[in-house]
């Protein structure tokens, strides 16, 4: 039981930008949510909005058990945001569903990395910002009207050893969506929310 309660204690001291859950069996992630909101630079006007349920894959326990082994090793938990395509001959309209055994995107063309400023403890009850440490995250990222132009299918979320390199990192999140042609006159907002 001593192993048990060190390891709860463990869990619950980890803020590395994704949540815990201890059960006697285990540690657990539940999945979360993401919006996406893209609007023309010019007017202000919502060009497309999106909302979604998320998967949190399985490569997220790995980080997870790095986090909980040497808190110096890896660098950090979740800290890019990234984009793509899809894979080649994909009905943009329909993609594939995601899978947890995804371990990056299919097609990558950008990645936005986090700040403290854009990763925010959520009162679970009101669903407002809070300083407060809560067991939900929201993670933001803004790709500029220059940015990340072309069709988007995919997104997910890196950390551990993740740059700005594509493919880089653990992927903790991953999620598959009808086409958004992200053009260069839009600004596109990206929330993803884990709760645990």
């Amino acid at each position: 039981m001593r192993f048990h309660e060190a390891l709860r204690r463990t869990a619950e001291s980890v803020f590395s930008a994704f949540t815990l859950k201890y059960r006697e069996e285990g540690l657990t992630l539940k999945s979360g949510e993401v919006w996406i909101t893209a609007k023309d630079t010019k007017t202000g006007e919502e060009k497309e909005v999106y909302h979604s349920k998320n998967i949190i894959v399985n490569t997220a326990s790995i980080l997870i058990a790095r986090l909980l082994k040497d808190n110096s090793e890896p660098d950090g938990g979740i800290t890019y945001l990234a984009v793509g395509t899809g894979a080649s001959g994909w009905d943009l309209q329909n993609p594939p569903q995601p899978q947890n055994y995804q371990t990056k995107l299919n097609n990558e063309i950008s990645r936005k990395a986090f700040t403290t400023e854009n990763v925010t403890f959520v009162d679970p009850d009101t669903g407002d910002p809070t300083t407060v440490p809560t067991n939900v995250l929201d993670f933001t990222a803004t790709f500029a009207e220059t940015e990340a132009v072309g069709p988007w299918v995919e997104m997910g979320l890196f950390g551990g050893d993740a740059t700005d390199l594509a493919d880089s990192g653990t992927m903790i999140n991953y999620r598959t969506f009808p086409v958004l042609n992200k053009q260069s006159s839009m600004t596109t907002t990206i929330i993803f929310r884990i709760t645990a």
